[in-house]
Parts: structure tokens; sequence; C-alpha cells
């Protein structure tokens, strides 16, 4: 793969990667307000639990949980100072690590109609 076209591949990467907001994903939650709490399990499976509200409603609770470590990076620079000057470059693997987690509720009805939502991490975006 040329140069040019591993650039414009990151690039398309990237876009797409910026598009996931937390408004998208609360914008597709609030779709499900009013249907069956079926509908969500057909379209994400099962969910991770559930409780009783203290409204008699029931909660039902998906739970998404993800381990990230940065990469690989390349870092070059020119030093400067003292007897010595140069250009040096380093390679690493980054030791950042993160959880990334959401939680989404949806409080359901005596009939299972989906009234209500929210959420709740640090990875809540679509």
């Amino acid at each position: 793969m040329n140069r040019m076209r591993l650039f414009a591949l990151t690039a398309v990467l990237l876009t797409l990667a910026g598009c996931a907001t937390r408004e998208r994903y609360e914008s597709e939650l609030q779709t499900w307000v009013g249907k069956n709490i079926s509908a969500v399990m057909d379209a994400w499976g099962y969910p991770s639990g559930s409780f009783e509200a203290p409204s008699g409603n029931v909660v039902y609770v998906w739970d998404r949980q993800d381990t990230y470590m940065s990469g690989p990076s390349v870092q070059t620079g020119i030093y400067t100072g003292g007897r010595y000057s140069g250009f040096f470059t380093g390679f690493g693997f980054g030791s950042d690590v993160r959880s990334l987690r959401c939680q989404t509720y949806f409080e359901v009805d005596k009939q299972k109609t989906i009234l209500t939502w929210r959420t709740k991490g640090n990875d809540c975006r679509k």
C-alpha cells in the first residue's frame, strides 16, 4: 500500500471515529421510548441485569465495558545544549491503560413499555 493510500485510509478512519458522540447515542435511546422492551432485547441482546425501581417499575441494564491500551508510538526530535546536539528517534509501547464503560438503563411499566432511559459511564456514545 503506498503512502498516499495509507494516509487517506487513516484520515477516513479518524473522521469516522470522531463521529461517535454522546448526543447521537442519546438520540438513539430516545427513539426507544414508548416501545416494548423486547424490541431493545431483539436489537441489543439480553440485558446484563434488571432491578425493581422504587416506583415498582422494572429497570433493565445493559453494561458494556472495555479496556484500551495506547499502541506503539514513535517520537522524534532535536536536542541541543551543552557540548552535544543532534536528532533522536524513540520507539515504545504506551503504558496508558483506560477502562471504558457505558451502562444504559431502561425503565419500563407493567406492560413492559419503555418510559425513560439513563446512561452512566465514560463511553456512552455512538
